[in-house]
């Protein structure tokens, strides 16, 4: 494979590079792509020569355009969401208006109408793809689309992805190997490390919810598999704190009460990025159980990590099992496998010299590929040797 971001030399030595994110939302919407956008566009804007704008669909008729921490945020209106995708017009003719102000614009897949507004406008400027996952839901509207996708990947310079399990998963990246280049996504060490958070406000968790808490932390959505968590808490002496919002909510409510498990789990609503330090460093073990590849990386596994958390992940073949090393800083089990999940949970929660060596082993992993410093580098290096592609 060839690593693009570490070649000398720059495509726009000695000017400002002008760089146009384009995503299907922005923040304040809460979702992981969105998160590693507004993280980007943020950690990049006005460093080292380069100006980073934003275009995106609002999720409303308004187009609006406004400054958010230092970034310009373009949202075109649309007359809302399906298929967890807006539908805008005015996107198309927003792009086919900016990108000549632009040296780079970058998109984030997957988004069709993004792709679809670059096949009808072709920019004759250089492009950039961040390639998150495959579309796994609709999968009858992936196919249709496939054309457009790999025409997409055809015409970028270099396609950045998050780890190399997803080049090998993904069926339309394999035919792009020669372009993809790993960035890794990364965490605020600063703010995310084991000495992290309030001692106090720590002590107060653990009051609150035991000394052996059992954490996850997300949107409570389908891919997430919160519920073969929650099956694998039966026999665990420990609580479950699952912290998100989401459209599963109830229903994963009813699961909690349908196997009598009421005391042994808890909900909780979003929590800042600061106070979730908290409580990461007051949990015994963190879990993601996703069972679909829309879980592409899993950024709250290196949040946990950093924290010094031991990790249970699922093998998905994306970041789930490339940021958690089985055996090492956690373990990695099957999907949908509630069995695997407590037999894995029970393995940590009664050795604590396990317990203690995988936390120990996270965030050395973390402090040695995933910080935000070294995201913000491979990007910078992408942008900047675009001649090589």
């Amino acid at each position: 494979m060839e690593d693009r971001g570490t070649s000398a030399g720059s495509a726009f030595e000695g000017t400002a590079v002008k760089i146009l994110q384009i995503n299907k939302l922005y923040h304040p919407v809460v979702g992981g792509i969105e998160t590693i956008v507004r993280q980007t566009a943020e950690g990049i804007n006005n460093t080292g020569g380069f100006t980073v704008d934003v275009l995106a669909c609002n999720d409303r008729f308004k187009t609006t355009t406004g400054t958010i921490q230092g970034v310009s945020v373009t949202r075109a209106s649309s007359i809302g969401i399906f298929f967890s995708m807006p539908v805008s017009i005015r996107f198309i003719s927003l792009l086919n208006k900016m990108w000549r102000g632009y040296d780079v614009l970058h998109i984030h897949l997957p988004f069709p109408l993004g792709e679809l507004a670059l096949w009808l406008i072709r920019p004759k400027t250089r492009i950039v793809v961040t390639y998150h996952s495959d579309i796994v839901r609709q999968r009858l509207i992936s196919s249709a689309l496939s054309w457009l996708h790999t025409w997409v990947l055809g015409h970028a310079e270099s396609i950045a992805v998050s780890n190399p399990n997803i080049i090998e998963s993904s069926h339309l990246l394999k035919n792009f190997k020669t372009k993809c280049t790993i960035i890794p996504f990364g965490v605020d060490t600063k703010m995310l490390n084991p000495d992290s958070g309030t001692p106090a406000k720590q002590e107060e968790i653990q009051k609150s919810y035991g000394k052996r808490i059992v954490l996850f932390v997300g949107r409570l959505v389908y891919y997430k598999g919160v519920e073969y968590l929650i099956r694998a808490m039966k026999g665990i002496d420990a609580r479950l704190v699952i912290i998100g919002e989401g459209p599963l909510k109830q229903k994963l409510l009813t699961e909690v009460r349908d196997n009598g498990l009421e005391p042994a789990v808890t909900f909780l609503p979003y929590r800042p990025q600061d106070e979730l330090a908290d409580y990461y460093r007051a949990a015994s073990v963190f879990v993601l159980p996703s069972i679909y590849k829309s879980e592409a990386f899993g950024i709250t596994i290196i949040e946990a990590m950093a924290c010094g958390l031991p990790v249970i992940s699922t093998e998905l073949g994306t970041g789930t099992s490339y940021a958690n090393q089985d055996g090492r800083t956690g373990y990695v089990v099957p999907p949908r496998d509630s069995d695997a999940i407590h037999r894995a949970l029970i393995r940590l929660l009664s050795d604590n010299t396990v317990l203690s060596k995988m936390g120990k082993a996270a965030f050395t992993r973390v402090r040695t590929g995933f910080t935000m410093e070294s995201m913000m580098n491979g990007y910078k290096k992408l942008y900047t040797n675009l001649h090589d592609e």
